[in-house]
């Protein structure tokens, strides 16, 4: 059936995308199609391998490789894409369902029967895309519980049982997991209620002090739609960045993070653009080495997978870091917060084209704005 397949799965695919399909050319026969003769063909290969006398890094190319073909093939049937964080690849299937093919794999090549487990796991990845799988079912229960008691809140992303919500917020919800285990939804949702109600309220003034404050702080790319959301109480500090793109100010703690608020920054008794250089120069710290992934091959994008390259576009070298790429007009555009994509000034059609559908898939999009690198600063490209 060859590789068309794949091809249409890479701006969802993202990494299993060219590890699938070197697994696929490397296995006999070929891979007869996807579905259901897809997995019969994948199950094949786990039995052939588990014959073979291999060595430990033989199984873990082949876990990667099978772990690719595996996740891909559960996105082109049940719909998802894939997500990264810390390096942890996952795929994501519908609202709230999680996968680790990676992790089947592994389990189905030390089972006692590799197909009956890989045929178990397939089950999970069905509830979970219809979100009743252990976590989906944890996450829309929770997600649930949220907006009928804080519909001041929502999820803006999630990697599996942690959700981020839209006040800066970040909520690991593996005790929740643990009480859904073995209760019912109505069980779940009271737990889920206290978690609820232990988030600060829309009114809440936390305080953090400039000393606490300053190696905390980093910036972070939102929308105007965002801006425009804000309810005056609220009040959270934000400056342009250039057309619809503004930037906020964030504090992290940990897994933890919060929004900071306009009074809270002029309490600090600094001028705000010494603020916001001071995130800026703490996410200049976390960028010293720039991990770059060729999309296609006018098209980069950014890829540390903590949650902060689409702010990114920030950095005062990365113009400089660009050139000694290659020499000339570098263009940029952060459709998301976990996206940053460049080209060179002559693929500007292509980069549109990608950052508008990136945007578009986001559940809270920044911006498919381009801008221009510059060495003074990202400039909103005329068009």
């Amino acid at each position: 059936m060859g590789v068309d397949w794949l091809n249409a799965l890479e701006d969802v695919g993202g990494r299993l995308v060219p590890a699938a399909r070197a697994f696929v050319d490397s296995q006999h026969p070929p891979l007869p199609g996807t579905g259901a003769t897809g997995i019969r063909w994948l199950a094949d290969q786990l039995d052939d391998f588990i014959d073979r006398d291999t060595e430990g890094a033989d199984d873990d190319r082949f876990v990667e490789g099978a772990g690719a073909v595996l996740g891909l093939l559960l996105i082109d049937h049940l719909g998802g894409r894939t997500r990264e964080r810390d390096g942890c690849h996952r795929v994501q299937l519908g609202r709230f369902g999680w996968f680790d093919p990676f992790g089947t794999i592994q389990e189905a090549l030390d089972a006692e029967d590799p197909r009956r487990c890989l045929s178990e796991y397939l089950s999970v990845a069905e509830r979970e895309a219809a979100e009743n799988g252990p976590v989906s079912r944890v996450v829309r229960v929770f997600a649930d519980t949220l907006h009928r008691e804080r519909p001041d809140l929502d999820i803006e992303s999630q990697f599996e049982l942690t959700v981020d919500l839209n006040n800066g917020a970040s909520v690991d919800l593996a005790r929740l997991e643990r009480v859904a285990r073995d209760q019912d939804d109505d069980a779940a949702t009271e737990a889920a209620r206290r978690i609820v109600s232990m988030l600060p309220g829309a009114n809440a003034r936390e305080e953090t002090r400039w000393n606490e404050a300053a190696t905390r702080l980093l910036p972070r790319l939102v929308s105007k739609n965002f801006v425009a959301s804000l309810s005056g109480e609220q009040a959270l500090y934000t400056d342009d960045v250039g057309a619809d793109v503004h930037l906020a100010l964030q504090l992290r703690y940990g897994t933890r993070a919060r929004y900071v608020r306009s009074a809270e920054v002029d309490s600090w008794m600094l001028e705000r653009a010494a603020t916001r250089q001071q995130a800026i120069e703490n996410l200049a710290a976390k960028s010293r080495s720039l991990r770059l992934q060729r999309v296609t091959p006018e098209i980069l994008r950014v890829r540390q997978g903590d949650g902060l390259d689409g702010a990114r576009l920030l950095l005062p070298d990365l113009a400089a870091r660009l050139a000694q790429l290659e020499p000339g007009p570098w263009i940029a555009s952060a459709p998301h917060r976990d996206v940053l994509l460049l080209a060179r000034e002559g693929a500007i059609e292509e980069l549109c084209k990608r950052a508008e559908d990136a945007a578009r898939r986001a559940p809270h999009p920044v911006s498919a704005e381009i801008f221009a690198i510059t060495p003074q600063g990202p400039r909103p490209l005329r068009r």
